[in-house]
């Protein structure tokens, strides 16, 4: 069978979504199947047919994980860009006296587990 490829090929998402909603039918009418009949024979049917559908549709996922994904923009808009350089003029006088605040305090005490530490990497000739 030759298969030719045309331009209005849907793309993988739709396929798999298409897909999906056909196997969801076929469960429903497999389940209504089973609803209504008590016959073993019948819910062997049905329950081949659920069986299958599940199936397909992990391999319908298997496909479209396959898809890759489409690209991020690259370039961010210019109100974006606009809008981290306002933050930037609003908080930089902010970070500055924050930073001005952190050296004058003194500092914590270390942690007697770090200083325990420091003293066995001094024993073993490190740091």
């Amino acid at each position: 069978m030759l298969w030719v490829m045309s331009q209005t090929r849907p793309s993988t998402r739709t396929w798999c979504d298409r897909l999906q909603q056909k196997l969801m039918d076929a469960i429903d009418a497999a389940w209504a199947m089973m609803e209504a009949s008590d016959d073993p024979a019948v819910l062997a049917k049905a329950r081949d047919r659920a069986r299958v559908c599940g199936q397909l549709a992990s391999e319908a996922r298997k496909v479209l994980a396959l898809d890759p994904k489409p690209d991020k923009p690259s370039k961010l808009p210019a109100a974006i860009h606009e809008a981290f350089e306002r933050l930037d003029a609003i908080g930089a006088p902010i970070l500055a006296e924050a930073e001005k605040r952190r050296e004058a305090q003194p500092a914590a005490p270390k942690a007697a587990q770090a200083l325990a530490m420091q003293t066995a990497l001094a024993k073993l000739k490190r740091r």
